[in-house]
């Protein structure tokens, strides 16, 4: 009876691995190649063309994508025998029928067997998979498509690029490869997927690339100034004066030379499909003709009138009057700044695609976290052009604008981000703005890129599977690492932007529990590659906690190796951005006085206080600790100066108080508030010797600052010795001469009227540095 089960079992095992056999299509068996793959010979024509950088421009053209097919076929190949160790061959030209093994048919010869795809996706980028018995089959509606085939298959197998260059690639190890029987007609959801800097083989082997929407700033660059010259009627009126670039984007004049060099273009070249109808970068628009197309809403985040009805007029009669014989060009608009709400009373033009760049709304949290204080209005704006569009373009930032340095996964924000704008926003372009920081944010990078192509991806299971597959048996503690990073991010109540609130996030605590966290992870690798992975974020956070001691030194008062550091910083973020080249890491570029982002952010916002600060404790003598807890009051109507608000014996008792090296206006409540504010503070100053001029330093500001000591008004003198009232600047360090104003030995009051006029960044404004007094070295 026991025999009898026993033959039972093996029997019943082996129909089951027969029918799990008879669904699948070998490729490879214990690592001998069982297929070979068939290309058409327009394909192999020219082995030496290089393949062309896949870029930021328009849809490729047909020699374009054909080259791209190559180097995918090619790679497919190599990826074949690296998952499997047998060489698989490729032959040009359809298979021969003595051959036995197994034909992978790519494009047209995958076409003439099985048929064109079933399913169509704009811009043709539909293809179609077909595993049989008697072949594979991988063929698009494009070459580019039938690039997407070939590495939609390797998907199938396991493969991920989860950053470019060798480091960032995970394969199977497998001796079998087998696929299951298949007739798969699919392509992706948007209809372009990007990322800024990558290589090409990141770029193929992640299915990026497709029909980019042209959106960037081009609407008074492509203006001739010699119609602006010839008709000087059509300059935007600003401040009262005619603008020396701006123009009026509804102007008849305007709106007909786009129309004619459009039309123009398209004559000449008919492969064309997009352009551009966004205005230059920045705010502040006509004020005296464009008006009358405003609609009256307000974008709170800018504190103005919204534009978006406006320019939505001049984009609408520009699509009209090049479609009438160009109906398929599309109208790439960027919804930036105060141009990013919906429009109230436009109807859109259907050729008219909105790209949403919401650069004046949420940099960390998730738009569904209401502490945030435009977040509502964040969800309007997805929701609202999600009603009236049938398809947006996403320009989300995949960084920290304007820090890069800080690791910053972005997880969970982009993991509810993304969802929301495919469900509500209509979005079939995905064109974030990204950076050269892979070692920071690979997470958000790859997690926008697989959803964009299938959002029905659950975001939770892509960043589990990166951990996973990346960190290998440092899966664990890696998870725990930026899990934790990002909850710094996320369940903080820091809204402004750029550094300024990072003494808030990255509390000495906190940045203790990251490096255990880290070093948790360094002890649990155990290959090479999974150290070599670990390497790279252990770098990132070394160099972010040089960055967080030069914020805590210049906080608590110790200046004198601030620019030290701050040139050990640059070199440094230079020298890894040179290391990691292959891995478009650190923040280096091509472009830029610096070839590196993040210094050029460095050097604009922090490196002239850090030098600054070095400075004054080199050369001259510091007679009081940091001045950083100050009474303040919002003065929103003008009108402390005149109520003598500056005054010493002016009655300050139920002003609020704030750490000026710790807090924002934004954790102050006062995000997006444009106005005056006034901080008031007491100081005992010491005697200081004979001849010695005493002065008081302000690390930064945002907007202008104007000083009171005891009452009476002290000028600031600029580099020119010119006195002004008013000193104004971002990020910069200003010293005023106070020693005519001061009691030395005795307590003083002083006052600081700030006024911040525009947004140079989000939720900053007034005083964002500790003030101090020193006593200049006459020498």
């Amino acid at each position: 009876m026991s025999r009898f089960v026993s033959l039972f079992a093996c029997i019943l095992l082996i129909a089951m691995i027969s029918a799990c056999t008879a669904d699948r299509v070998t490729l490879v068996r214990d690592g001998e190649a069982r297929a070979v793959i068939h290309v058409p010979e327009r394909l192999w024509a020219d082995l030496d063309s290089p393949e062309p950088p896949i870029r930021r421009g328009a849809y490729p053209s047909p020699e374009d994508q054909q080259l791209r097919l190559r180097e995918s076929v090619r790679d497919f190949a190599d990826i074949l025998q690296r998952i499997s160790g047998a060489a698989v061959e490729i032959k040009v030209g359809p298979p021969d029928p003595a051959d036995s093994r197994l034909p992978i048919l790519i494009a047209e010869l995958a076409e003439r067997q099985f048929g064109k795809p079933q399913h169509s996706v704009r811009f043709d980028q539909g293809f179609r998979i077909v595993a049989t018995d008697d072949a594979v089959g991988l063929v698009g509606e494009s070459d580019l498509a039938t690039s997407y085939a070939v590495y939609t298959l390797l998907d199938d197998l396991g493969c991920r690029w989860f950053l470019p260059g060798p480091l960032g690639e995970v394969l199977p190890a497998k001796q079998t490869i087998e696929i299951p029987k298949q007739d798969r007609s699919t392509g992706p959801y948007t209809y372009y997927r990007g990322v800024w800097y990558a290589d090409n083989a990141y770029m193929r082997r992640n299915r990026l690339g497709g029909m980019r929407l042209a959106a960037a700033h081009t609407i008074e660059h492509t203006f001739p100034n010699a119609l602006r010259e010839k008709h000087p009627e059509v300059r935007a009126i600003i401040n009262g004066q005619p603008h020396g670039t701006k123009i009026k984007w509804t102007h008849p004049i305007v709106t007909r030379f786009f129309i004619d060099t459009y039309r123009e273009r398209l004559a000449n070249d008919p492969s064309i499909t997009t352009f551009s109808l966004s205005p230059m970068d920045g705010i502040g628009w006509d004020e005296e003709y464009d008006t009358q197309y405003d609609a009256g809403d307000v974008d709170a985040s800018a504190n103005v009138v919204s534009k978006t009805d406006r320019i939505i007029v001049m984009a609408n009669r520009i699509a009209e009057g090049v479609t009438k014989d160009y109906p398929d060009v599309l109208f790439g608009m960027l919804a930036y700044v105060d141009y990013t709400r919906p429009p109230i009373r436009e109807t859109v033009h259907p050729n008219v695609v909105p790209q949403i760049a919401p650069i004046t709304y949420s940099r960390a949290h998730p738009m569904s976290y209401d502490g945030e204080p435009n977040n509502a209005d964040l969800r309007y704006i997805v929701e609202g052009w999600g009603n009236v569009v049938d398809m947006t373009s996403y320009y989300f930032y995949g960084w920290f604008l304007a820090e890069l340095s800080g690791p910053n996964p972005m997880i969970r924000k982009w993991s509810k981000d993304i969802p929301f704008v495919f469900e509500k926003g209509a979005c079939r372009f995905w064109q974030p703005e990204t950076i050269t920081n892979f070692e920071s944010s690979m997470h958000a990078l790859h997690l926008g890129n697989r959803m964009a192509w299938d959002p029905s991806q659950d975001p939770d299971a892509i960043i589990d599977e990166l951990h996973r597959k990346f960190y290998g048996h440092a899966a664990e503690e890696m998870a725990a690492y930026w899990h934790y990073v990002d909850h710094v991010w996320v369940d903080t109540p820091e809204y402004a932007g750029c550094g300024w609130g990072h003494l808030r996030r990255f509390t000495p605590e906190r940045m203790r529990r990251m490096r255990e966290l880290l070093d948790a992870g360094k002890a649990a690798a155990r290959t090479d590659i999974e150290r070599a992975r670990i390497d790279l974020a252990d770098k990132s956070l070394t160099l972010f906690e040089l960055f967080m001691k030069m914020r805590h030194d210049l906080a608590e008062g110790r200046f004198a190796n601030l620019a030290a550091d701050a040139e050990h910083y640059m070199d440094r973020m230079r020298q890894l951005g040179e290391d990691h080249t292959e891995q478009y890491a650190f923040g280096r570029v091509h472009w830029g006085s610096h070839r590196n982002v993040n210094l050029s952010y460095f050097n604009s916002f922090y490196k002239h206080t850090y030098d600054d600060a070095a400075r004054i404790a080199n050369a001259h003598t510091l007679i009081t600790p940091p001045l950083r807890v100050f009474r303040y009051k919002v003065d929103e109507e003008g009108i402390g100066e005149a109520g003598h608000w500056q005054a010493p014996d002016h009655d300050d008792s139920d002003w609020k108080t704030t750490d000026t090296a710790v807090d924002t206006w934004s954790s102050l409540g006062l995000h997006n508030y444009m106005g005056r504010v006034w901080y008031r503070t007491d100081v005992d100053v010491p005697t200081v010797e004979d001849g010695r001029r005493i002065h008081l330093w302000i690390g930064a500001t945002d907007g202008s600052a104007k000083l009171f000591v005891n009452g009476r008004h002290v000028p600031w003198v600029n580099a020119e010795g010119e006195s002004v009232e008013v000193f104004r600047g971002y990020a910069r360090p200003a010293s005023f001469d106070i020693t005519d104003h001061v009691n030395q030995g005795d307590p003083n009051r002083v006052a600081l009227l700030t006024h911040r006029l525009f947004i140079n960044e989000l939720g900053s404004g007034g005083l964002m540095s500790p003030v101090v007094l020193y006593a200049v070295n006459p020498e």
